[in-house]
């Protein structure tokens, strides 16, 4: 038969029970506080020549892909095709 364990110091455990849970949910919702960051946006103007994956390659980073979906979204763009002299709303990533 295996000798049970008896819990000495009750106080010392719940204090130290309360401690580990106050210091793992300040680091929770630390951490989500501060992971939303405000997206910033540039207004550009189409010059003659220009694509969407021109556009992504010099102010997206990571997926062009993505990136130009998020950018017809933004702009309601029904397809691939911009004209000069129009603005588009452009994402700008850090």
């Amino acid at each position: 038969m295996k000798k049970r364990y008896v819990l000495k110091n009750k106080t010392r455990f719940f204090t130290f029970l309360v401690i580990t849970m106050v210091l793992v949910f300040t680091a929770f919702f630390a951490s989500v506080a501060s992971g939303y960051k405000q997206p910033e946006y540039k207004t550009i103007t189409i010059k003659e020549g220009d694509t969407l994956w021109g556009i992504s390659a010099q102010y997206g980073s990571g997926d062009i892909r993505k990136y130009i979906y998020n950018l017809k979204k933004l702009n309601n763009l029904d397809s691939h095709e911009i004209y000069a002299g129009t603005q588009l709303l452009v994402p700008v990533e850090k």
